[in-house]
């Protein structure tokens, strides 16, 4: 039952965007994907962390996440450690992807510095402006209209959140929400997909996602060892700065210039997935018993 219900999605959602996709192919690559729906903590290709699923979730994980974000979004830009789909449960419909970044330890003490919402507002519109114009034929144009919350830094947890609105070509509205936690070598990114109807705050709607997610021992951002690890090129504000707009802040040196080699020429801001809208009228048609065959 779990297969036919991953078949009756997909054939929803690729026929959302069909006009211009082979709806049979669609179908077929996403069904090919090796889908883990059993509860239990994954651990990520990076071997450095693990992601916890609970009933109702579906992971995929390494090249299959990949081919999952390649075939949702148009292209190449996101390539995540894992994706989590939500189907059932607290938080139901939500997506999230992690993906872990190895730029060694990143300090918090620039956020001030380099932190203007008003200015990366701006920035980011452009920037997802942009990359319409690279997204494939089929796949619907994405708008940011304003910040559902402004970036902040809780420095307890060693987590930096952010939340945008936005909106898409053909009417549906959506929230992205991201965090970054940092860790011992690096950082992970954290985005939460879903309507702007289950959103209250970058804290509360990534918490799940941040409780199931946990850097190894040995790893984590406690575990950093001044004079023996690598320390990262810039720090969190700026970086932060990079992630939501695409171009460097206005105050640093060459050491973000350095970085800037980790990204891809042309980075992707937003994102986009169709699924997320089409999960009620899936479950219209299953009884829990059914959902759980």
């Amino acid at each position: 039952m779990k297969n036919q219900y991953l078949l009756l999605f997909f054939s929803l959602v690729v026929s959302s965007f069909a006009y211009a996709l082979d709806e049979s192919e669609v179908i077929g690559r996403i069904q090919a994907l090796d889908w883990n729906y059993e509860p239990a903590e994954y651990t990520l290709e990076n071997e450095k962390s693990s992601v916890a699923t609970s009933f109702g979730d579906y992971i995929l994980i390494g090249s299959e996440a990949h081919k999952y974000m390649r075939i949702t979004e148009g292209h190449s830009g996101f390539k995540p450690d894992a994706v989590v789909v939500r189907v059932d449960g607290s938080n139901q419909d939500a997506q999230v992807t992690y993906t872990f970044h190895d730029i060694g330890y990143v300090k918090m003490d620039d956020w001030d510095e380099h932190i203007d919402p008003k200015e990366m507002l701006d920035q980011i519109k452009k920037s997802t402006l942009e990359s319409n114009e690279i997204r494939e034929a089929g796949y619907p144009d994405i708008f940011v209209d304003d910040w559902v919350e402004e970036p902040y830094l809780d420095e307890h947890s060693a987590t930096a959140y952010w939340a945008i609105s936005g909106h898409t070509g053909d009417g549906n509205s959506f929230v992205n929400a991201k965090a970054l936690k940092l860790g011992r070598h690096g950082y992970t990114e954290i985005v939460w997909m879903g309507r702007r109807e289950q959103f209250s705050s970058a804290e509360n709607s990534l918490a799940p996602s941040l409780a199931a997610y946990s850097y190894k021992e040995g790893f984590q951002y406690a575990d950093y060892i001044p004079g023996a690890d690598k320390m990262a090129a810039v720090g969190v504000g700026a970086l932060a700065y990079k992630l939501i707009t695409g171009n460097a802040a206005a105050k640093v040196g060459a050491g973000l210039l350095a970085m800037l080699v980790l990204f891809a020429k042309k980075l992707w801001f937003v994102i986009f997935l169709p699924f997320i809208f089409l999960w009620k009228k899936i479950k219209s048609r299953f009884s829990r018993s059914n959902f759980d065959e």
